[in-house]
Parts: structure tokens; C-alpha cells; sequence
């Protein structure tokens, strides 16, 4: 429903032009503001999709400005916006800077609201059970002294303003707004829990900011027809869309954890002394429960591995001892009933077996063969996983039950220029599509150095040889180079092969939070950062900080993981090849995404290195280089250096 005070304003007073274009208000407030001809094709399509109640998929180059070409549009309209996104990044740039920049702009007074997962936001009656029903170390009594002072100042109870711990501080995960302990005691706003409220303030947002796990949750849970998590809106806009199917694939689907069932009896022993000091038969029961966990995952054996179901068929203990497992939360199950009356953790606990036993019964006996059940353990974990093949249809149906307009945005959306495999996995055939390229002028600000020689990647020197191939590179530009590789293996191997011999410093994924590695490699001079997937994307380095980006190989999954073996079969059944049309797409783009690292303004410049041999002796190397930026191609690392100290001057 249109907020009253978004009614109250003169309606639609302002043209997109006058808001984006070269005369426009931006362009008198923001100082070297400059029109670009894409954000405002953008722009104006979005708005028409807004008003006819349109689907559209945009895939927008690095440089567009794809922000503001969807909040002007959305703002304008009148109309209530729920705007999705990947990153935490993205979300404090749109709630601290962009929204408010353009509410002010527009003169609208619609009410903006960040609404995360419940998880994010402190329950102060699980606080205070924290206080009192735990021994804690000097650290962590600390924190929780911190986290009170905090908590009598803040307004929304959002983890993200409490400086005194990480968000993967275990401390925090004793104290935050779990769902079972809500689920159980009936949380709500009058008793001064936080999420309730932040909940009810959502309600009346006009713009409303979550994220894609968020987005995906609420969407299981309406596909379920257990109700929902958040407000319908009439436009709908999902930025970093890219990541949007695998994220959704997640909530469609569960996992249950080792790390599940050791919290699960944590909390069953600290609820009963706590709420049932005499029922000892509880803690004996966690104990027994504790037991069959360890042996089930010693069954997996001690190597990190990746099971289909076949390969667990082949366990003669697992299924048995699985079952095992089942009984003893079946017998918890039946002695908490009896006593969940009696306090909160107790209710609360009681919640959660009962969803794990029907996760558990679900994954044994699931009703579809378009589910995948896999595992994957190493020697002290384990985790059973249940993956829908498609979510298409059911993300298709929400969005026809929901109405109104969706927006799908992102860098990289299409592969060889075509949005098929995007649309496909969401059920969006039926969108429009719009290709903007970068305003970045690549073929004057970077090259892309393919080494030719080098072998296969399976070959046991590739990564030394890789090395090889850019260290005069690395000299050339005196570090200032990311480079990224499709395993830890690799990152591993390389780091301990340039700790030897490079004589700047060395930046290693794992060593440091990945902000303060970042902020470290902006700050210093010869600095050479090494990572694997999580710095592909979302990562932003201007200026002269960063010259050089390498990529080992080409990212293809392992075709072993379980969950690309029962793609491609699903694919085969659908008379499809697997590796064209799941293998391929995936690879280009999440290659599409490591490369734009490199160019992330217009005054910036760099070479990319692209490693793999594949590229240039594979007919399919073809394509992945048709979906790249428009870089020239170079074949000599002097050739690359040359670039270098052409644009340093």
C-alpha cells in the first residue's frame, strides 16, 4: 500500500532527465557529476517496467551506475520498493549514502528500513539468561558487560552498532533473537524484544533494504504456506542478482550440522540445570545423543570429502547409525513434552528437536527426485545437505502469487550476451532483457596477458609455473597485484612458493579478516594479496593500489561435487548437456566477476592474467573470452609491461 505521505506529494513533478541527466538535480549537488547515456537508458526502462508491472533483467557493466538508475525510477513511482541485495557493503551504501542523498533530492518523505534476519538483533530475555545460567571466561563476561551498556542505548538491537564483539563471536550466538527461543515463548515488541519491532517498522516502510538470504527465507516459508517474514511490496529489485538462484537453491532446501547437534546438547544440559535440576535422565539423554553424533561422523572417516547418495548407500554403517541418531532425538523429543512448560530454553529446545527430527525424516525419505541429498564431512565435521535442481518453479509462482514489478540486476547476468541461463534458473524467460556494456574504456585502460605455454592445470608445477609466467610482472608493477585462485590448495602453495623469494609484503586469505586485508593492502606499498572465492567479487580497489589481477584457471566446480553430478543427470533426463548448460555458464560467470576486479573507475588501469590454457586450445575458451571485458589481448609478459609503464608515464 502507497505510504499517506508519499500520496500527500505533488505526483511524478520530476522526469528521470531532470533527476539523472545533464542538466539534472544530481548534476548540480554532486561535483564532477557526469549524465551516462546507459544509467539513463536504464532508468527509463526500469520505470516502464514499473508501470506496466513488468519483469526485466539488466545486466549492467561496472561504471553504469545501476544504483540510482533503479532508485530514481522507484522512488518516482510512488510505489511501495523492496530492494534486495548480496552484500552488507551494498546494504550501508544504499541505507547511509544513496537513499538519503535522493529522499532529500526528491523532496519525498517516505519512510526508509533495513530489516536482516532475526539472528542480527539481540533478545534481551536470551541475554539475561546468558548472565545467569553460565560460567564464562574474564573475555567473554567482558563482552557481555559491553553488550548491556550497549543494549540500554541502542534503538533497533542490530548486532552491526555493537562494537564489543564479531559477528562470529560465540558469545553473540548466546545472546541474539533465535528463532526456536522466539518460536516457543511468543516474543513480541511490548515485551521489549527488538526484532518484533524492527519487524512492525518494516511493515511500514515504503523503502524497504534486505538481503538475499533474507528474501529467499521468507520465500521457503511462503512455498511451505507457513506464513511470512516479510511485507509484500509492489516493486521488487534485486541487485546483485548473479548470486540470487544458489542462495535461493539454500532455503529451498536445509542442512543439518555437526556443529547443530554440539549447540543442540549444550543448551539441553544448561536448560535443565536451569529449569529441571532434577531430571538428570536429560543430561544422560543429551550425553547418549552426543555419543551417536560422534559416531556417525567418524563413519565419514577422516578426509575432507564430498558424498552423493550412492557413496553413502555404500557406507554400511551410516544409514544404521543415522537412525541411531533419530531414535535418541525421538526419546528427547517425547521426556522435553512432558516439560517444556515449565521454562523458555527448555520450550525452546523441544522446538528444535522436533524440526530436526522432521529435516532428519525429510532427508532420509525426501518426496521428490528433483532433490539431491549429498553430505560433506572432514575429521572433526559433518553435514547432511538436501538441494532442490531447480527453483525455478517455485520462485515463478511467488512471484506471480506477489504481483507487481521485479527487477533483476547485476555486472554479470549474461553469458556470450545472452540472458538464457540466468532466466532459466529463476523461471524468468518471460522478462525482458537489457545489456548495458561499462562506460569504462577498457581497450585503453587495461590489457588481458594470456602466457601461452604453460600446461594443463592439473599438470603438479601449474601453480609454479604460473608464478613463473607473471613474476616479471609483479616486479613491473611492484606488487599492487590480487591474485586469485579457484582452490586453497593453490592459494596455499603459491604463498608459501612467493614467501621465499618476493620481498614486499604478502597477504594471505585466512591470516586477517578480509576488511582488514583490504584496508592493509590499500595502505601499503609492494603488497601482493592472495585469495580465493570470497575476494572475486564485491571487492572495490581504486587508483593506483591495485595494477595487476591473475587468475589461476578457469572456475569450474569440481565435477565430482554431488550436486553437479545430479544437475547433469537432470539436465541429460531433460535432453541437455550438462557441461554446456550448467558447467560453462557458471564458470564464465563467476570468471566474468573475478576479472572486474581490475577496472573500478575511469582514471584507473591494469593487466589481467589470464592463466588456464583452455582459453585459447578449448573451442568453449571462445565464449568465456566472447563474455569478458573488451581488454586487447596480449601474448607476452613484455608486451603487458610495456601497457604498464606506458600509463605510470
Amino acid at each position: 500500500m502507497v505510504s499517506e505521505a508519499v500520496e500527500e506529494r505533488s505526483q511524478m513533478e520530476l522526469t528521470i532527465d531532470e533527476v539523472l541527466g545533464p542538466s539534472g538535480k544530481l548534476a548540480g549537488l554532486i561535483e564532477g557529476y557526469q549524465a551516462r547515456e546507459a544509467q539513463l537508458e536504464m532508468a527509463e526502462t526500469i520505470a516502464q517496467t514499473i508501470e506496466e508491472e513488468g519483469s526485466l533483467l539488466v545486466e549492467a557493466g561496472t561504471g553504469t551506475g545501476k544504483t540510482f538508475a533503479y532508485l530514481v525510477p522507484a522512488l518516482l513511482s510512488g510505489k511501495t520498493v523492496m530492494i534486495s541485495t548480496a552484500t552488507k557493503n551494498l546494504q550501508q551504501q544504499l541505507m547511509e549514502k544513496d537513499l538519503p542523498l535522493l529522499l532529500k533530492v526528491l523532496k519525498i518523505e517516505g519512510k526508509v528500513r533495513l530489516l536482516k534476519g532475526r539472528e542480527n538483533y539481540i533478545c534481551p530475555q536470551r541475554f539475561e539468561i546468558a548472565q545467569t545460567s553460565e560460567q564464562h571466561s574474564r573475555a567473554d563476561w567482558k563482552k557481555l558487560s559491553d553488550i548491556q551498556v550497549w543494549m540500554e542505548q541502542t534503538v533497533s538491537g542490530d548486532r552491526a552498532e555493537c562494537d564489543a564483539v564479531d559477528e562470529n563471536d560465540l558469545i553473540w550466538r548466546k545472546v541474539c533473537a533465535k528463532l526456536e527461543f522466539c518460536q516457543a515463548n511468543s516474543c513480541s515488541s511490548e515485551e521489549g524484544c527488538f526484532y518484533p519491532k524492527v519487524k512492525q517498522q518494516a511493515q511500514e516502510a515504503q523503502v524497504l533494504v534486505v538481503n538475499h538470504h533474507l528474501f529467499c527465507a521468507d520465500l521457503a516459508l511462503r512455498e511451505q504456506n507457513f506464513g511470512e517474514l516479510l511485507p509484500e511490496a509492489e516493486v521488487y529489485i534485486f541487485d546483485e542478482a548473479h548470486q540470487l538462484p544458489d542462495i535461493a537453491a539454500q532455503f529451498l532446501g536445509f542442512s543439518i550440522s555437526r556443529g547443530q547437534f554440539d549447540e543442540l546438547v549444550r543448551d539441553i544440559k544448561k536448560a535443565q540445570k536451569q529449569e529441571a535440576e532434577e531430571m538428570q535422565e536429560l543430561v544422560d539423554q543429551a550425553n547418549a545423543l552426543d555419543k551417536e553424533v560422534k559416531l556417525l561422523n567418524e563413519g565419514f572417516g577422516k578426509w575432507e570429502k564430498r558424498w552423493n547418495w550412492q557413496m553413502l548407500e555404500g557406507l554400511a554403517s551410516f544409514e544404521p547409525q543415522l537412525n541411531r541418531v533419530r531414535n535418541h532425538l525421538e526419546q528427547l523429543n517425547e521426556t522435553l513434552k512432558a516439560v517444556k512448560e515449565r521454562g523458555k530454553q527448555l520450550a525452546a529446545v523441544q522446538v528444535r528437536i522436533a524440526e530436526l527430527l522432521a529435516q532428519i525424516k525429510f532427508w532420509q525419505s525426501p518426496d521428490s527426485d528433483k532433490q539431491v541429498r549429498w553430505a560433506e564431512s572432514s575429521q572433526g565435521r559433518f553435514k547432511l545437505n538436501l538441494t532442490p535442481l531447480s527453483v525455478a518453479g517455485a520462485f515463478q509462482q511467488q512471484r506471480e502469487i506477489l504481483g507487481g514489478a521485479w527487477i533483476f540486476t547485476s555486472a554479470t547476468l549474461t553469458v556470450n550476451h545472452q540472458f538464457d541461463y540466468f532466466a532459466n534458473r529463476l523461471g524468468l524467460n518471460d522478462a525482458d532483457k537489457l545489456e548495458l556494456h561499462s562506460p569504462f574504456d577498457y581497450a585503453e585502460q587495461g590489457v588481458i596477458y594470456h602466457p601461452v605455454g604453460l600446461p594443463s592445470p592439473n599438470s603438479p608445477d601449474y601453480v609454479k609455473i604460473c608464478l613463473r609466467a607473471i613474476w616479471p610482472i609483479l616486479k613491473a608493477a611492484e606488487g599492487s597485484t590480487f591474485l586469485l585462485f579457484t582452490s586453497y590448495r593453490a592459494l596455499k602453495e603459491a604463498a608459501e612458493i612467493l614467501s621465499q623469494h618476493w620481498e614486499g609484503t604478502l597477504l594471505v586469505q585466512g591470516e586477517q579478516p578480509k576488511a582488514m586485508l583490504l584496508e592493509t593492502f590499500r595502505q601499503t606499498e609492494r603488497a601482493i594479496l592472495l585469495g580465493t572465492s570470497s575476494f572475486w567479487e564485491g571487492v572495490d580497489v581504486k587508483g593506483e593500489a591495485l595494477k595487476v589481477v591473475m587468475i589461476d584457471r578457469i572456475p569450474f566446480i569440481p565435477p565430482d561435487d554431488p550436486v553437479v553430478q545430479a544437475r547433469e543427470s537432470y539436465l541429460k533426463e531433460k535432453g541437455l548437456n550438462g557441461f554446456v548448460h550448467f558447467q560453462l555458464p557458471e564458470a564464465t560467470i563467476a570468471l566474468k566477476q573475478g576479472s572486474g576486479r581490475l577496472i573500478r573507475d575511469v582514471t584507473d588501469y591494469g593487466v589481467l592474467v589470464l592463466c588456464d590454457p583452455r582459453l585459447s586450445t578449448k573451442g568453449y575458451g571462445r565464449q568465456i573470452q566472447n563474455s569478458l571485458p573488451d581488454f586487447p589481448w596480449v601474448y607476452d609478459s613484455a608486451q603487458a609491461i610495456a601497457f604498464l609503464e606506458e600509463k605510470k608515464g
